[in-house]
């Protein structure tokens, strides 16, 4: 359940810039703006979408490190420096239920360092640490190499290392600073799965695109998050996913551009041990694997002139976690608070999923004026049975301060709100619900 815990973590971390990749490094290296590759930084539109699907290239010559000035360095720093607010309602307490709240702003905040793009033609890279919050600490976020243009053709790459999963939306490029999708880390009361497709996975990728990115694919060998080095086997708590998409640009001013997508995963958790002396698990020990498994699909658009539209993504994942997963308590079973069934040694599946649009308001006549950036998103997670079904609502605006290739600022102000069924501490044994309130106000920059 959400804890107090939960609730400290929430509010040293909110401020942090570990959600999106961005590079004004890339616009400084190609003499151009911002809003050549994002509808609204961070958001991607198609051009910058094929500018990452070809491994930070746009195959004109000045790709390669060599043709650059010695003074080029591909190196950005982004943080946000804010005030935040959140309030849990129903936390457990010595005294009873209680709602916990707190507000202010982090010092210091949290920081990425980003290096990424070319060692050489068609070879690419991505580093990016993240952190250096309240606490000090500092991790890899992303690390890989990607071979790019295999044979010639951008049908296939090849990349190894720590990376994001290709997702119906990215949850390291979203523009919400607060909560991230909760579809994609949903998992059924009691599972011992704790794979995340919005974390970042370490393994392999093969993929592929036409040469305006209208087709895409890609397919990943990798450790589920979470479960990394436990498996007595010769690839860890191994995990196989897949995402297709297909865009259409359409002759139309209302409607310009739809794109449609489907994806795919299975994954395998050990869930037996030996132990040490003191009974604690042994890493790279893990036996007797179980199944846990994700498909959905996706469609997004535009309305109104790609510049400046309003961009829509609806989003729709099936979640399930076998009974292997779901053991029986030892010390009796989990039961369904609603219906008093047993839920331990059974598979228990969820329905999950969301809407968001990001709009930009036409307001300047120079083409690469996007000054503001209006956003919103509700998610949703349904599951068969217990408890932890989620409704949660985020809306947001962003106010472009600068948008160039030497950096770029926007004023941030973010609301979200969500309840969480069932989860809640209760002193009588009732079933309480968990709601969480957050604000977030601040500077979103980016050198």
């Amino acid at each position: 359940m959400r804890s107090p815990a939960r609730l400290a973590l929430a509010a040293a971390v909110l401020a942090a810039a570990s959600r999106a990749e961005a590079f004004p490094a890339f616009a400084r290296k190609y003499g151009m703006s911002c809003s050549a590759c994002h509808v609204a930084w961070p958001i991607f539109n198609q051009v910058g979408q094929n500018f990452r699907d070809n491994g930070y290239q746009f195959g004109l010559g000045k790709d390669d490190p060599i043709t650059l000035t010695p003074g080029y360095i591909p190196v950005a720093l982004r943080t946000t420096p804010a005030y935040t607010y959140t309030r849990v309602t129903n936390q457990e307490t010595a005294q009873g239920p209680a709602t916990i709240q707190q507000g202010g702003v982090p010092l210091p905040p949290g920081v990425d360092i980003l290096t990424g793009g070319t060692i050489a033609k068609d070879l690419s890279f991505l580093l990016v640490i993240s952190g250096f919050g309240p606490d000090g600490g500092a991790s890899v976020e992303s690390g890989w190499v990607r071979f790019d243009n295999i044979a010639g053709t951008g049908w296939l790459n090849f990349k190894i290392g720590k990376f994001e999963l290709d997702e119906p939306a990215s949850a390291h490029r979203g523009v919400s600073l607060l909560y991230g999708y909760a579809g994609y880390g949903a998992h059924p009361q009691g599972s011992l799965v704790a794979f995340d497709m919005g974390e970042n996975q370490v393994g392999v990728e093969l993929d592929g695109h036409d040469a305006r990115s209208s087709t895409r694919y890609s397919l990943s060998f990798t450790s589920v998050n979470g479960h990394e080095g436990l498996s007595g086997n010769a690839w860890s708590s191994p995990m196989v996913y897949g995402h297709v998409q297909k865009a259409f640009e359409l002759d139309n001013a209302v409607l310009p551009w739809v794109r449609v997508g489907a994806l795919a995963g299975v994954g395998w958790v050990p869930t037996a041990f030996k132990q040490d002396a003191d009974n604690n698990d042994i890493p790279g020990t893990g036996t007797d694997h179980k199944t846990f498994s994700r498909a959905g699909a996706e469609a997004s658009w535009y309305l109104g002139y790609p510049a400046t539209p309003a961009f829509f993504t609806v989003a729709y994942i099936y979640g399930n976690d076998s009974a292997g997963v779901i053991p029986v308590d030892p010390d009796g079973a989990t039961i369904d608070p609603y219906t008093g069934a047993e839920l331990g040694g059974h598979s228990n599946s969820f329905n999950s999923g969301f809407v968001e649009v990001d709009w930009v308001p036409v307001s300047e006549p120079r083409y690469d004026a996007t000054p503001w950036l209006i956003f919103g998103r509700y998610d949703v997670v349904k599951f068969k049975k217990g408890t932890g079904d989620t409704d949660g609502a985020t809306l947001g605006v962003r106010k472009y301060l600068a948008l160039g290739p030497r950096a770029a600022a926007a004023i941030h102000l973010e609301g979200h709100y969500d309840k969480v069924k069932g989860i809640g501490f209760s002193d009588t044994g009732a079933v309480k619900d968990v709601e969480t309130t957050s604000v977030l106000a601040g500077i979103d920059f980016d050198f």
